[in-house]
Protein backbone atom coordinates (compact mmCIF):
# COMPACT_ATOMS: atom_id res chain seq x y z
CA UNK A 1 0.00 0.00 0.00
CA UNK A 2 2.79 2.46 0.81
CA UNK A 3 4.47 1.66 -2.53
CA UNK A 4 1.22 2.48 -4.33
CA UNK A 5 0.93 5.76 -2.47
CA UNK A 6 4.51 6.71 -3.40
CA UNK A 7 3.88 5.86 -7.07
CA UNK A 8 0.67 7.89 -7.04
CA UNK A 9 2.41 10.92 -5.51
CA UNK A 10 5.25 10.68 -8.03
CA UNK A 11 2.79 10.48 -10.93
CA UNK A 12 0.76 13.46 -9.75
CA UNK A 13 3.91 15.47 -9.07
CA UNK A 14 5.32 14.80 -12.51
CA UNK A 15 2.04 15.73 -14.24
CA UNK A 16 1.69 18.93 -12.22
CA UNK A 17 5.29 19.84 -12.94
CA UNK A 18 4.78 19.45 -16.68
CA UNK A 19 1.64 21.59 -16.66
CA UNK A 20 3.22 24.33 -14.54
CA UNK A 21 6.32 24.34 -16.69
CA UNK A 22 4.25 24.80 -19.87
CA UNK A 23 2.32 27.67 -18.28
CA UNK A 24 5.34 29.48 -16.86
CA UNK A 25 7.61 29.36 -19.90
CA UNK A 26 7.64 32.42 -22.19
CA UNK A 27 6.95 32.14 -25.89
CA UNK A 28 10.62 32.18 -26.83
CA UNK A 29 13.40 29.84 -25.83
CA UNK A 30 15.06 32.25 -23.38
CA UNK A 31 14.11 31.93 -19.71
CA UNK A 32 13.82 35.16 -17.78
CA UNK A 33 14.76 35.60 -14.15
CA UNK A 34 11.14 36.17 -13.08
CA UNK A 35 9.99 32.88 -14.53
CA UNK A 36 9.19 30.15 -12.07
CA UNK A 37 10.07 26.72 -13.38
CA UNK A 38 8.87 23.54 -11.81
CA UNK A 39 10.48 20.30 -12.85
CA UNK A 40 10.81 16.76 -11.63
CA UNK A 41 13.88 15.39 -9.86
CA UNK A 42 15.12 13.72 -13.01
CA UNK A 43 15.36 16.92 -15.04
CA UNK A 44 18.84 18.36 -15.26
CA UNK A 45 19.11 21.65 -13.45
CA UNK A 46 15.57 21.32 -12.08
CA UNK A 47 14.45 22.12 -8.61
CA UNK A 48 13.31 19.67 -6.03
CA UNK A 49 9.53 19.59 -6.28
CA UNK A 50 8.02 17.49 -3.54
CA UNK A 51 9.26 19.06 -0.27
CA UNK A 52 8.28 22.61 -1.24
CA UNK A 53 5.09 21.41 -2.93
CA UNK A 54 3.88 19.68 0.20
CA UNK A 55 5.15 22.12 2.82
CA UNK A 56 4.67 25.55 1.26
CA UNK A 57 1.46 27.54 0.86
CA UNK A 58 1.86 27.43 -2.94
CA UNK A 59 2.51 31.20 -3.18
CA UNK A 60 5.67 30.58 -5.17
CA UNK A 61 3.77 28.37 -7.60
CA UNK A 62 0.91 30.82 -8.01
CA UNK A 63 3.31 33.60 -9.00
CA UNK A 64 4.26 31.57 -12.03
CA UNK A 65 0.66 30.98 -13.17
CA UNK A 66 -0.80 33.50 -15.64
CA UNK A 67 -4.33 32.92 -14.26
CA UNK A 68 -6.39 34.16 -11.36
CA UNK A 69 -5.57 32.13 -8.22
CA UNK A 70 -9.26 32.15 -7.33
CA UNK A 71 -10.02 30.05 -10.38
CA UNK A 72 -9.98 26.41 -9.33
CA UNK A 73 -10.96 24.89 -12.66
CA UNK A 74 -9.62 25.31 -16.16
CA UNK A 75 -13.04 25.33 -17.79
CA UNK A 76 -14.09 28.69 -19.29
CA UNK A 77 -17.14 30.41 -17.89
CA UNK A 78 -20.29 30.19 -20.01
CA UNK A 79 -21.06 33.35 -21.96
CA UNK A 80 -23.63 35.64 -20.46
CA UNK A 81 -26.78 35.85 -22.54
CA UNK A 82 -27.47 39.22 -24.01
CA UNK A 83 -30.48 41.11 -22.72
CA UNK A 84 -33.54 40.71 -24.92
CA UNK A 85 -35.69 43.39 -23.32
CA UNK A 86 -37.02 45.93 -25.85
CA UNK A 87 -35.44 49.35 -25.77
CA UNK A 88 -37.48 52.34 -24.59
CA UNK A 89 -39.40 54.06 -27.35
CA UNK A 90 -38.59 57.57 -28.49
CA UNK A 91 -41.15 59.98 -29.91
CA UNK A 92 -40.13 59.10 -33.47
CA UNK A 93 -40.32 55.39 -32.64
CA UNK A 94 -43.89 55.80 -31.41
CA UNK A 95 -44.86 57.72 -34.53
CA UNK A 96 -43.30 55.03 -36.75
CA UNK A 97 -45.08 52.31 -34.79
CA UNK A 98 -48.43 54.07 -35.24
CA UNK A 99 -47.80 54.47 -38.97
CA UNK A 100 -46.90 50.81 -39.41
CA UNK A 101 -49.86 49.55 -37.38
CA UNK A 102 -52.39 51.80 -39.12
CA UNK A 103 -51.22 52.20 -42.71
CA UNK A 104 -48.32 49.87 -43.54
CA UNK A 105 -49.29 46.56 -41.93
CA UNK A 106 -50.60 43.81 -44.24
CA UNK A 107 -51.91 41.94 -41.21
CA UNK A 108 -54.03 44.93 -40.20
CA UNK A 109 -55.69 45.05 -43.61
CA UNK A 110 -56.31 41.32 -43.48
CA UNK A 111 -58.05 41.76 -40.14
CA UNK A 112 -60.08 44.70 -41.45
CA UNK A 113 -61.14 42.67 -44.51
CA UNK A 114 -62.17 39.74 -42.33
CA UNK A 115 -64.18 41.98 -40.00
CA UNK A 116 -65.93 43.61 -42.93
CA UNK A 117 -66.76 40.18 -44.34
CA UNK A 118 -68.30 39.11 -41.02
CA UNK A 119 -70.45 42.26 -40.92
CA UNK A 120 -71.41 41.63 -44.54
CA UNK A 121 -72.63 38.13 -43.67
CA UNK A 122 -74.50 39.44 -40.63
CA UNK A 123 -75.94 42.37 -42.65
CA UNK A 124 -74.75 44.85 -40.02
CA UNK A 125 -76.09 47.40 -40.52
CA UNK A 126 -78.85 46.23 -42.86
CA UNK A 127 -79.39 49.74 -44.20
CA UNK A 128 -76.07 49.57 -46.06
CA UNK A 129 -77.25 46.71 -48.29
CA UNK A 130 -79.60 48.86 -50.32
CA UNK A 131 -77.24 50.41 -52.88
CA UNK A 132 -74.86 47.47 -53.46
CA UNK A 133 -71.86 49.09 -51.76
CA UNK A 134 -72.39 47.41 -48.40
CA UNK A 135 -68.99 45.68 -48.21
CA UNK A 136 -67.10 48.82 -49.17
CA UNK A 137 -68.84 50.84 -46.47
CA UNK A 138 -68.28 48.09 -43.92
CA UNK A 139 -64.61 47.89 -44.86
CA UNK A 140 -64.28 51.64 -44.41
CA UNK A 141 -66.07 51.39 -41.06
CA UNK A 142 -63.75 48.64 -39.83
CA UNK A 143 -60.71 50.57 -40.95
CA UNK A 144 -62.02 53.69 -39.24
CA UNK A 145 -62.34 51.75 -35.99
CA UNK A 146 -58.76 50.46 -36.37
CA UNK A 147 -57.30 53.91 -37.03
CA UNK A 148 -59.28 55.48 -34.17
CA UNK A 149 -58.20 52.72 -31.80
CA UNK A 150 -54.55 53.19 -32.70
CA UNK A 151 -54.76 56.95 -32.28
CA UNK A 152 -56.22 56.62 -28.78
CA UNK A 153 -53.96 53.73 -27.79
CA UNK A 154 -50.65 55.08 -29.01
CA UNK A 155 -51.44 58.64 -27.98
CA UNK A 156 -52.33 57.76 -24.39
CA UNK A 157 -49.43 55.30 -24.21
CA UNK A 158 -47.04 58.10 -25.13
CA UNK A 159 -48.52 60.40 -22.51
CA UNK A 160 -48.48 57.81 -19.72
CA UNK A 161 -45.11 56.31 -20.69
CA UNK A 162 -46.47 52.83 -21.36
CA UNK A 163 -45.12 50.52 -24.07
CA UNK A 164 -47.77 49.80 -26.76
CA UNK A 165 -45.77 46.93 -28.25
CA UNK A 166 -46.43 43.25 -27.64
CA UNK A 167 -43.62 41.44 -25.82
CA UNK A 168 -43.40 37.72 -26.57
CA UNK A 169 -43.40 35.29 -23.67
CA UNK A 170 -40.08 33.80 -22.56
CA UNK A 171 -41.86 30.72 -21.23
CA UNK A 172 -42.47 27.34 -22.87
CA UNK A 173 -45.73 25.57 -23.55
CA UNK A 174 -48.84 26.48 -25.53
CA UNK A 175 -51.04 27.11 -22.49
CA UNK A 176 -48.52 29.38 -20.80
CA UNK A 177 -47.88 31.38 -23.93
CA UNK A 178 -51.60 31.69 -24.63
CA UNK A 179 -52.15 32.89 -21.07
CA UNK A 180 -49.38 35.44 -21.61
CA UNK A 181 -51.11 36.71 -24.76
CA UNK A 182 -54.37 37.01 -22.83
CA UNK A 183 -52.65 38.84 -20.00
CA UNK A 184 -51.10 41.39 -22.35
CA UNK A 185 -54.53 42.08 -23.81
CA UNK A 186 -55.32 43.99 -20.62
CA UNK A 187 -51.85 44.81 -19.27
CA UNK A 188 -48.55 46.14 -20.59
CA UNK A 189 -45.07 47.05 -19.40
CA UNK A 190 -43.96 50.40 -18.08
CA UNK A 191 -40.64 51.99 -18.98
CA UNK A 192 -39.12 50.59 -15.77
CA UNK A 193 -40.15 47.05 -16.76
CA UNK A 194 -43.04 46.70 -14.31
CA UNK A 195 -46.42 45.32 -15.38
CA UNK A 196 -49.36 47.75 -15.33
CA UNK A 197 -52.98 47.88 -16.44
CA UNK A 198 -53.08 48.89 -20.10
CA UNK A 199 -55.59 51.72 -19.77
CA UNK A 200 -54.66 53.19 -23.21
CA UNK A 201 -55.41 49.91 -24.97
CA UNK A 202 -58.75 49.42 -23.20
CA UNK A 203 -59.68 53.05 -23.83
CA UNK A 204 -58.73 52.68 -27.50
CA UNK A 205 -60.87 49.57 -27.95
CA UNK A 206 -64.03 50.91 -26.32
CA UNK A 207 -63.48 54.49 -27.45
CA UNK A 208 -63.21 53.49 -31.08
CA UNK A 209 -66.29 51.29 -30.72
CA UNK A 210 -68.34 54.16 -29.34
CA UNK A 211 -67.07 56.68 -31.86
CA UNK A 212 -67.84 54.35 -34.78
CA UNK A 213 -71.56 54.42 -33.94
CA UNK A 214 -71.69 58.01 -35.14
CA UNK A 215 -71.23 56.96 -38.77
CA UNK A 216 -73.76 54.14 -38.35
CA UNK A 217 -77.50 54.83 -38.61
CA UNK A 218 -78.22 56.89 -35.49
CA UNK A 219 -81.68 55.46 -34.89
CA UNK A 220 -80.28 51.90 -34.65
CA UNK A 221 -76.88 52.26 -32.94
CA UNK A 222 -76.14 53.85 -29.58
CA UNK A 223 -72.65 54.57 -28.20
CA UNK A 224 -73.53 53.09 -24.81
CA UNK A 225 -75.09 49.91 -26.21
CA UNK A 226 -73.75 48.95 -29.63
CA UNK A 227 -70.61 51.04 -28.99
CA UNK A 228 -69.74 48.94 -25.91
CA UNK A 229 -70.45 45.79 -27.91
CA UNK A 230 -68.07 46.98 -30.59
CA UNK A 231 -65.51 47.56 -27.81
CA UNK A 232 -65.85 43.90 -26.78
CA UNK A 233 -65.19 42.91 -30.38
CA UNK A 234 -62.14 45.18 -30.49
CA UNK A 235 -60.71 43.52 -27.35
CA UNK A 236 -61.25 40.15 -29.01
CA UNK A 237 -59.36 41.35 -32.09
CA UNK A 238 -56.51 42.53 -29.85
CA UNK A 239 -56.33 39.07 -28.27
CA UNK A 240 -56.22 37.43 -31.71
CA UNK A 241 -53.46 39.82 -32.73
CA UNK A 242 -51.46 38.95 -29.61
CA UNK A 243 -51.80 35.24 -30.38
CA UNK A 244 -50.56 35.90 -33.92
CA UNK A 245 -47.56 37.81 -32.54
CA UNK A 246 -46.85 35.01 -30.05
CA UNK A 247 -47.16 31.95 -32.29
CA UNK A 248 -46.75 33.46 -35.75
CA UNK A 249 -42.93 33.15 -35.88
CA UNK A 250 -43.09 29.51 -34.78
CA UNK A 251 -45.73 28.71 -37.39
CA UNK A 252 -43.67 30.45 -40.05
CA UNK A 253 -40.56 28.50 -39.12
CA UNK A 254 -42.54 25.25 -39.11
CA UNK A 255 -43.98 25.90 -42.56
CA UNK A 256 -40.53 26.85 -43.82
CA UNK A 257 -39.03 23.63 -42.47
CA UNK A 258 -41.83 21.60 -44.04
CA UNK A 259 -41.15 23.28 -47.38
CA UNK A 260 -37.44 22.53 -47.13
CA UNK A 261 -38.18 18.92 -46.18
CA UNK A 262 -40.51 18.55 -49.17
CA UNK A 263 -37.78 19.86 -51.46
CA UNK A 264 -35.17 17.49 -50.07
CA UNK A 265 -37.44 14.47 -50.01
CA UNK A 266 -39.85 14.79 -52.97
CA UNK A 267 -42.74 12.36 -53.12
CA UNK A 268 -42.26 9.52 -55.60
CA UNK A 269 -44.30 9.66 -58.77
CA UNK A 270 -47.06 7.18 -59.34
CA UNK A 271 -45.14 5.75 -62.29
CA UNK A 272 -42.15 4.84 -60.11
Amino acid sequence: MKICQVVLVLTLGTGAGAVLTAQSLPTGNAVTTDTVMVASETMPGGVELFPEFLASSHSALLRGLPIDPAVSQGLPKPPVAAATEPKPLTGMDRLTLFWNESYASPGAFVGVSAGALVDQLRHTPAKWDGDGSGYTRRFASEYGQLATRNVIHDGLAGITGLDPRYVACKCQGTLRRSAHALKLTFTTYREDGRLALDVPQIAGAYGSGMISTYWYPHNQFSPLVQGVQFGHEQMGEILVGNLVHEFGPDIGRTLHLHALTARRHPRPDDDD
